[in-house]
C-alpha cells in the first residue's frame, strides 16, 4: 500500500518538503507549487498576498532578519504593500544575509527592544516600523502611509515624536519632516497626497471640518477654508454610485445654502497635481472677491 504523502503547509522550504516525502525534487519545478523566494514555495492553489510573502521571507533568513517597514504594517493590519511588492527586512547585526530577488534588505542598526517575535521571524515594534516607513520612499507616500498607520492606532504622533527625539539614524531628518506632515484624520491616501501638496503650496485648510449653519450641523468636509468659505473635496470612486448619489447631492445643496462654495478634485485630475493646486488657488481668489 502506497504511503500517503504529508500535506504541504501554505509556505515551506523546498528541500525540507523533499526530505519529508511530501514532494519530489522534480515537483519543485512543476505545476504543483509556486516559488516565492529561492528555495521557498507555496502550493499552487494558495492565494499569495503580501503577508504570505512575509511568512515566506521568514524561511529564507534563518533568524537573521527582522520584518519592518511597510511589510510589518501589512502584518499588523494596514495594507501598505501588495503581493508583488518586495518584503522589507533588516539584517540583524553580525548576520550574513545574501540578497535575494523579492527581499529589500536594509543593513542598519536595530536595537533588541525594537522588535518582537512573529512566527519564524522577528517583527519590528510599531514605533520602529513607523520610523522605517517615514524615512523611506517618496515623501508624499511616506506621509500617506503613516496617516494610515496613525489612523489604525498602531502608534500615535506623541509616541513617534518621543521615539525620534535624540536619534541620529540615517533618514532621521526625513522622518521628522514626514511626521510633521502626518495627520490621522485623513481618510484615504489621495486625501493625504492632496493635503501635502496644498501644504507645499502654502495652502492650509482645516482637515475634516465640521460645518454648521444657524447652530445646525450641515456636513463634514475633506478640506475647508473657513475665511473664504470654500470646501475642497476629493471625489473618490464612490461618488456617483446610485446608493450615494442622492445623499451626496443633498449634502452639496445644503453646503451651498449655507454659503459655501465647493471645489471638487478627482483621481484623474491628480495626474497633474500642479494644475490642481492652481485651480484651488483660483477658487480661493474667486471666493475672496465674492466676499468683498
Amino acid at each position: 500500500m502506497r504511503r500517503k504523502r504529508p500535506e504541504l503547509p501554505e509556505v515551506f522550504v523546498g528541500r525540507d518538503a523533499v526530505r519529508e516525502g511530501a514532494l519530489t525534487a522534480s515537483d519543485l519545478r512543476g505545476p504543483r507549487v509556486r516559488r516565492l523566494f529561492r528555495g521557498v514555495y507555496c502550493p499552487a492553489g494558495v492565494r499569495v498576498d503580501h503577508e504570505l510573502r512575509c511568512r515566506a521571507a521568514a524561511l529564507t533568513g534563518e533568524g537573521a532578519l527582522v520584518l519592518t517597514g511597510r511589510s510589518a504594517a501589512v502584518v499588523r493590519g494596514v495594507e501598505l504593500a501588495s503581493a508583488s511588492d518586495t518584503v522589507d527586512v533588516i539584517a540583524l547585526p553580525g548576520c550574513r544575509v545574501n540578497r535575494r530577488p523579492g527581499l529589500n534588505v536594509w543593513r542598519v542598526a536595530i536595537e533588541t527592544g525594537d522588535h518582537e517575535p512573529w512566527g519564524n521571524i522577528p517583527i519590528a515594534r510599531p514605533e520602529r516600523m513607523t520610523f522605517d516607513v517615514l524615512s523611506t520612499g517618496p515623501l508624499i507616500r511616506a506621509v500617506a502611509d503613516v496617516d494610515r498607520i496613525l489612523r489604525a492606532k498602531l502608534t500615535t504622533e506623541a509616541r513617534m515624536t518621543a521615539y525620534l527625539e535624540g536619534r541620529h539614524d540615517h533618514g532621521i531628518v526625513r522622518a521628522r519632516e514626514a511626521l510633521a506632515l502626518a495627520d490621522p484624520r485623513a481618510e484615504s491616501p489621495p486625501e493625504s497626497e492632496l493635503r501635502v501638496r496644498m501644504h507645499d503650496a502654502g495652502l492650509h485648510p482645516e482637515l475634516q471640518l465640521h460645518i454648521y449653519a444657524g447652530g445646525t450641523f450641515v456636513a463634514r468636509v475633506d478640506f475647508g477654508f473657513e475665511e473664504e468659505r470654500l470646501v475642497v473635496e476629493y471625489d473618490g470612486d464612490w461618488h456617483g454610485k446610485t446608493s450615494a448619489l442622492a445623499r451626496d447631492r443633498r449634502r452639496q445643496n445644503d453646503l451651498r445654502k449655507a454659503g459655501w462654495t465647493i471645489h471638487f478634485v478627482t483621481k484623474d485630475m491628480m495626474v497633474n497635481p500642479d494644475a490642481v493646486i492652481d485651480e484651488i488657488h483660483g477658487a480661493l481668489l474667486r471666493s475672496r472677491r465674492r466676499r468683498l
